[in-house]
C-alpha cells in the first residue's frame, strides 16, 4: 500500500478536531505564547520608531520627515543585510532561554529609553539595536519551539508553529498601531503621540521576557544556521532556478518596500497621521498575508511562471493608482490590493523553485539556496528601497499642476512612488517575458480557460494532436477513482488529475457518483435531498446499486472500450465505506450487489484522500445534503471502513493526507498515474519492425 508520510494512530488516540496536537505540551504553549508576544512586539516596533522620527523632525519640511523615516527603516534592515551570519553564530552558541530573555529585556530598555531622551540620532541608533536583537532572536525562536516537541512526527508542526508566531503577529502590530495612534491623538499632546507606541511595545518585550523566564530549560536539539545574504545574492539562486525569478522577486519587493518607505509621510500628507499610516500598513500586510494564502490555490491550470509575471506587473500597476490617487481610503484599499498581488507573487516565485514542472526542486527545503537566495534579494531591495525612495521624495519635491483648467497638487512623496512604479513595471516586464514558458500562447484565452479550470491549447495543436493519435479499438482504457470523506478534495484532485492528462494528449473522461447520466440525476437527486424521508438502509444501497449500473452501461464501459482514461469521483467503495461501515450493514452483501451491479470491474487506482471527518465537513460551503448531516459517529466509521477497504487490497491503492497542501497532493498523484499509463507507443509496431535488412559492407 502506498503511503505518504509517517504511520498515523487510531483516530482514539488523536486530539478533538480543532485542536493542536502540540496544545496538551505545557512548555511548548507557554513558549508559544511568549514568542507570539515578542513576535508582535518586534512588529510594533517598526511603526512606533517611524512614527517616533516623524515628530522628532514634525518642524522640518516634507524631505526631511521622509529622509528620517527612510533611514530608520534602512537602519532596521540593515543588520539582516550585513550581520546575519554573526548573528546566527551567536544565537547558536548562547542557551536558548538566555538568548530569548536577552534579547526581550535589552529591547525593553532601549524601547523605553527613545521617548525619554526624544532626539533623532538615538530613535536611529536604537532602530539599529533593536533589529540587530532581532536578528538574535528570530533564530532562537525559530528553533526553540521543535526543541521541545519531544518526536519527530509533530516536530514538523512544531516548525510551521514557529514561523506563525514570528512572522504572523503583522498584521495584529499594524492595526493596534493604529488604534494606539488614535488613543494617543485624543490623550496626548502633539510632541508626545509616537510615546504611546513605544511604550506599549516595551510592555510586549516585559510580558514575554516573563513567559520566558518561567520555562526552566529549553534544549538546543534543533541547530541554527543563518546564512550571508549578500554572499547569497553574488552566488545566485544554484542550477535549476527559472531564468528572470530573482528579478520579478526584486520588482514585486521594491514596490511594496517603496509603499513602506514613504507610508507615514504620504498618510500625514493626506490628513491620515499616525493612524493612517496604520491603516496604510495594515492594508499591506493583510493584502500581502492573503496574497501568500491565495497564490498556490488561484489559477491552479495556470503556468506558475506567467502567474508569477502577471502579479509583478499587477503590483506596479496598483502602486501607480496608489501614487496618483490622493484619497486616504483608496491609498489603504489600494495598497491592500498592492500586498495581495506582491505576496501572490513571493508564494509563486518559492512554488516555481520547487515544482518540478516548473523547472524547480521538489525536495528544496525552506533553507536550501534557492529559498534563502529570495529572501536575500528580498532584503537587499528593502534596504535599497528604504534608503532610495524618500530621497527621491525630498529631492523632487511637491509642485502643484495646471491640468486641463483644474489643479493637481504632486506631492513628492506620490512622485517617488510612481517613479518606483514605473521602475517596477520596466523590471516586471522584463522578468515576465524572461520567465514565460508558454510562448506562443495567447494571454487571455490562457487566463480564461484557467479560469474554467482546463489548461489552454490552441485549435490548430488540438487538432494536429488528434491527428496524430490514432484510435485503437478493442484496446482496454484506464480506471482512476478517487474516493475519501466529506470534504477531503476528491472533486478537486479528480479535476486537476483529469486536465494534467488531457494535457499530456490523452483521451479522458471525467464522471461522478451518482448522478452521471439522465437517470443517475434523478436518483441523486432522491438519495442526497434532506427531504428524503423514510428511506431504509438497504434502499439506499440499492438505489446507489441501480446509479451505478446505468453509470458502467453508459459513460464508463463506452469510454473504455475505445481506449480512454475514465476519472470518477467516487465508485464501489464509497458505497462499501458508506453504507456498509457507515450504516452498519454486511459489507460482503453490498460487495455482492456491486459486483453484480458494475459486471466486476475494478478501478486500475483508487486514490484514497484521508481527511479527519470534523475537518472535512468544516470545508464545506454549501448546505450540508442528507448523507453529510450524519452524525460524527456515522462519518468516523465511514473514514475507519475506507481504511480497512485500502488496507485489504493495497496494490490498488494511493492513500494520501488530504490535509497536506493541494500541490503536493497533484504530483503524487501524476506519479503514481504514471505507473499505470498505457504504452504510447501503438500496438503493431513492433511488429512492423520485427525483422532488419541484413547489413552488408559495400
Amino acid at each position: 500500500m502506498t503511503r505518504t508520510g509517517a504511520s498515523r494512530p487510531h483516530p482514539a488516540a488523536s486530539p478533538p478536531p480543532g485542536v493542536s496536537p502540540l496544545s496538551p505540551i505545557g512548555p511548548f504553549r507557554r513558549l508559544r505564547s511568549a514568542l507570539t508576544l515578542s513576535g508582535l512586539g518586534l512588529w510594533l516596533c517598526v511603526p512606533a520608531l517611524t512614527a517616533m522620527a516623524a515628530t522628532l523632525t514634525r518642524d522640518d519640511d516634507a524631505a526631511a520627515r521622509a529622509q528620517a523615516v527612510g533611514a530608520v527603516l534602512a537602519l532596521m534592515l540593515l543588520p539582516a543585510a550585513l550581520l546575519a551570519p554573526l548573528a546566527g553564530m551567536l544565537a547558536a552558541r548562547v542557551d536558548r532561554r538566555l538568548m530569548l530573555l536577552i534579547a526581550d529585556v535589552l529591547r525593553l530598555v532601549i524601547l523605553v529609553t527613545v521617548p525619554l531622551v526624544g532626539t533623532l540620532p538615538w530613535t536611529m541608533a536604537a532602530a539599529f539595536l533593536v533589529a540587530f536583537l532581532a536578528l538574535l532572536w528570530t533564530p532562537a525562536a525559530r528553533a526553540s519551539l521543535p526543541a521541545l516537541v519531544p518526536d519527530e512526527e509533530r516536530r514538523a508542526r512544531a516548525h510551521r508553529s514557529a514561523n506563525r508566531v514570528v512572522y504572523g503577529p503583522a498584521p495584529a502590530a499594524a492595526l493596534l498601531f493604529a488604534v494606539l495612534a488614535l488613543i494617543a491623538d485624543g490623550t496626548l499632546g502633539r510632541g508626545s503621540r509616537a510615546d504611546l507606541a513605544l511604550y506599549v511595545t516595551a510592555a510586549l518585550f516585559l510580558g514575554s521576557s516573563a513567559l520566558v523566564a518561567a520555562i526552566r530549560d529549553i534544549p538546543a536539539s534543533v541547530p541554527i544556521h543563518v546564512a550571508s545574504p549578500l554572499k547569497l545574492l553574488f552566488q545566485g539562486p544554484g542550477a535549476g532556478a527559472a531564468r528572470g525569478l530573482g528579478l520579478a522577486v526584486t520588482a514585486a519587493s521594491f514596490a511594496a518596500c517603496a509603499v513602506v518607505a514613504v507610508a507615514r509621510v504620504h498618510a500625514g500628507e493626506l490628513g491620515g497621521g499616525d493612524a493612517g499610516y496604520g491603516s496604510v500598513l495594515a492594508g499591506l500586510t493583510l493584502g500581502a498575508g492573503s496574497g501568500l494564502f491565495l497564490g498556490p490555490r488561484v489559477l491552479v491550470p495556470f503556468s506558475r511562471r506567467r502567474l508569477l509575471g502577471l502579479a509583478v506587473l499587477a503590483a506596479a500597476v496598483t502602486l501607480v493608482v496608489l501614487a496618483l490617487v490622493q484619497n486616504l481610503v483608496v491609498v489603504v484599499f489600494a495598497t491592500g490590493l498592492l500586498g495581495v498581488f506582491a505576496g501572490a507573487a513571493w508564494t509563486t516565485g518559492t512554488t516555481v523553485l520547487t515544482d518540478p514542472d516548473a523547472g524547480g526542486d521538489p525536495d528544496a527545503p525552506d533553507d536550501s539556496r534557492p529559498s534563502a537566495y529570495l529572501r536575500s534579494v528580498a532584503v537587499v531591495t528593502a534596504v535599497v528601497a528604504f534608503a532610495a525612495v524618500p530621497l527621491i521624495a525630498g529631492a523632487v519635491g511637491s509642485h502643484r499642476l495646471d491640468l486641463a483648467g483644474g489643479v493637481y497638487d504632486a506631492t513628492g512623496t506620490g512622485t517617488a512612488l510612481l517613479i518606483a512604479a514605473v521602475l517596477a513595471l520596466l523590471a516586471g516586464a522584463v522578468a515576465y517575458k524572461r520567465l514565460d514558458d508558454r510562448r506562443g500562447i495567447p494571454l487571455i484565452p490562457d487566463l480564461r480557460a484557467a479560469l474554467h479550470g482546463e489548461v489552454y491549447t490552441p485549435p490548430e495543436q488540438a487538432a494536429a494532436a488528434a491527428a496524430q493519435q490514432p484510435v485503437h479499438r478493442g484496446q482496454r482504457g484506464v480506471f482512476v477513482a478517487f474516493e475519501g470523506g466529506e470534504g477531503a478534495g476528491k472533486t478537486t484532485q479528480a479535476r486537476l488529475a483529469a486536465i494534467w492528462l488531457r494535457d499530456h494528449g490523452y483521451d479522458v473522461v471525467t464522471t461522478q457518483e451518482p448522478g452521471a447520466t439522465k437517470i443517475g440525476m434523478r436518483l441523486r437527486a432522491m438519495l442526497l435531498d434532506r427531504d428524503t424521508t423514510g428511506l431504509s438502509d438497504r434502499a439506499e444501497t440499492l438505489l446507489y446499486a441501480a446509479d451505478r449500473a446505468d453509470h458502467i452501461a453508459n459513460v464508463i464501459k463506452p469510454a473504455m472500450e475505445r481506449g480512454a482514461i475514465v476519472v470518477s469521483d467516487r465508485y464501489v467503495d464509497s458505497s462499501l465505506a458508506y453504507q456498509g461501515f457507515g450504516r452498519q450493514q454486511r459489507v460482503e452483501d453490498i460487495a455482492r450487489v456491486n459486483a453484480w451491479a458494475t459486471g466486476g470491474l475494478v478501478p486500475d487506482l483508487t486514490v484514497l484522500l484521508e481527511i479527519p471527518p470534523r475537518t472535512g465537513l468544516d470545508r464545506l460551503s454549501a448546505p450540508a445534503d442528507r448523507i453529510e448531516s450524519e452524525s460524527d459517529d456515522f462519518h468516523e466509521r465511514v473514514r475507519t471502513g475506507f481504511r480497512a477497504l485500502a488496507e485489504a487490497d493495497p496494490d490498488r491503492y494511493l492513500i494520501l493526507d488530504a490535509s497536506r497542501p493541494q500541490g503536493e497532493l497533484s504530483r503524487e498523484i501524476q506519479y503514481r498515474i504514471r505507473e499505470i499509463l498505457p504504452d504510447p507507443i501503438p500496438a503493431g509496431t513492433e511488429d512492423a519492425t520485427s525483422t532488419f535488412p541484413v547489413i552488408t559492407d559495400l
